[in-house]
């Protein structure tokens, strides 16, 4: 029997029938060392192949390589770790995907999809408790990414904008959804995903659109301080492979809000050289990005925090203008937007902020914009506005590859997937 057992492949599915006893000394190497099966009976109900195209052990090893691009014959596999004595070699992101079973079957993936889920959970729970309705975007529109269709022409989803925005004209006063999202981007990077989930909610204004700045900062803390409370081993198991800092949160009392302005200062005074010359009336670029976040763990002690008031340079034709700079400003000053990015370990995980809900105010924003509002797509968003009197709202949209990702400190969001897509991978 021993001799049998001992010639079943690695990762056959079997059936066994055992007493569960002490053993003479802890058993090494395994998560419970103080218990011990004595089998009677072993059932081979599916065997494995003798060839594994990935085994358990190379699962287990952090992933380090995220080229989609098959480059040789042993594409998958880095030259110097063939030779790591420490153990098997680290198989790439392709030949994970390539042996999706098995990486699956790895418990540091196991650990990140339930981390995953919960992050869902709790979006949906801190929501329903405060009044907010869930509802279904479509993802086949009219515009944005081709596919084909049964009768004609049909395009995926970039963002559940329009429709978040749709339900508040039609009288809901607070919606959010938890849908497919997709990008016709060519980014080819540890950030970017062709298809991810959109966390997105919308709300009706009552007094002014802090109102909603406060909301999803607060949603985002309580996410990240109930997995912390939950998956404690989960996280330290993700750690031991994916090295990181313990996530610091602001004390209650103590968030940190800048606006765009004094972010761009910080990083001029404060900052590395090459973000000397940096302008307000342009957009961040990643580096800055990063370089502020180490800024603001340094002198806030959080990693999480909020930069406020974007240029309308860098915010989209639906944001609102901000009133004092609207109108009345001085000649060459910079208009900025009731509009905001939420932070963590200085990347980008929400962008927010107050909609316009006048259509003649929009159709202006979208002229401005250099786009026509009579083209496909904008023409039907702008019509909704004419429809009927909508009140003000503002709302926000959250990646959850990417707070999985960042909060976990993993090298890339492709690991914070179920099925990562990506410019060059379909499969599986």
């Amino acid at each position: 029997m021993v001799r049998w057992i001992a010639g079943i492949n690695p990762e056959s599915f079997v059936v066994i029938e055992a007493g569960v006893q002490r053993p003479i000394e802890p058993v090494k190497r395994c998560r419970v060392s103080n218990f011990e099966l004595r089998i009677t009976r072993c059932y081979l109900l599916a065997p494995a192949p003798v060839i594994l195209g990935m085994t358990l052990a190379a699962a287990n090893r952090p992933v380090v390589d995220f080229n989609d691009e098959v480059i040789g014959a042993k594409a998958g596999v880095r030259e110097e770790e063939e030779t790591d004595k420490e153990g098997p070699p680290a198989a790439s992101m392709l030949v994970h995907l390539d042996n999706i079973a098995m990486h699956k079957r790895a418990p540091v993936q196991q650990a990140i999809a339930d981390i995953r889920m919960e992050m869902k959970h709790l979006f949906r729970s801190y929501l329903k408790a405060r009044g907010f309705k869930e509802f279904e975007p479509p993802s086949l529109l009219a515009q944005h990414l081709k596919v084909a269709a049964m009768f004609s022409e049909a395009f995926l989803a970039q963002s559940p904008q329009f429709y978040k925005q749709f339900e508040i004209a039609g009288g809901r006063k607070r919606v959010f959804s938890i849908a497919p999202v997709f990008r016709a981007e060519n980014s080819n990077t540890p950030r970017h995903m062709t298809e991810f989930t959109g966390l997105d909610l919308e709300m009706e204004i009552r007094h002014d659109y802090s109102e909603v700045l406060y909301l999803l900062e607060g949603v985002l803390l309580y996410i990240f301080r109930q997995v912390h409370r939950i998956f404690k081993d989960e996280i330290e198991l993700v750690r031991s492979l994916y090295p990181s800092s313990e996530i610091l949160l602001p004390e209650p009392g103590q968030k940190v809000r800048l606006t765009f302005t004094q972010a761009q200062q910080l990083l001029r005074e404060e900052g590395p050289a090459e973000f000397r010359h940096v302008r307000d009336d342009e957009d961040m670029t990643t580096p800055q990005e990063k370089a502020l976040g180490a800024l603001v763990r340094q002198k806030f002690n959080t990693d999480f925090y909020v930069v406020d008031k974007f240029p309308e340079t860098a915010r989209p034709f639906y944001a609102k203008l901000d009133d004092t700079t609207a109108a009345g400003s001085a000649k060459g000053a910079v208009k900025v937007t009731n509009a905001f990015d939420m932070f963590l370990q200085g990347q980008e995980i929400l962008s927010g902020g107050q909609r316009i809900n006048h259509p003649d105010e929009l159709e202006a924003r979208i002229r401005a914009k250099g786009i026509d509002p009579a083209s496909p797509g904008i023409d039907g968003y702008v019509q909704v506005f004419r429809q009927v009197g909508v009140p003000p709202h503002g709302g926000g949209g959250i990646g959850l590859d990417r707070i999985v990702a960042w909060y976990l400190g993993l090298p890339s969001v492709h690991l914070a997937a179920y099925y990562p897509r990506t410019p060059r991978r379909l499969l599986p």
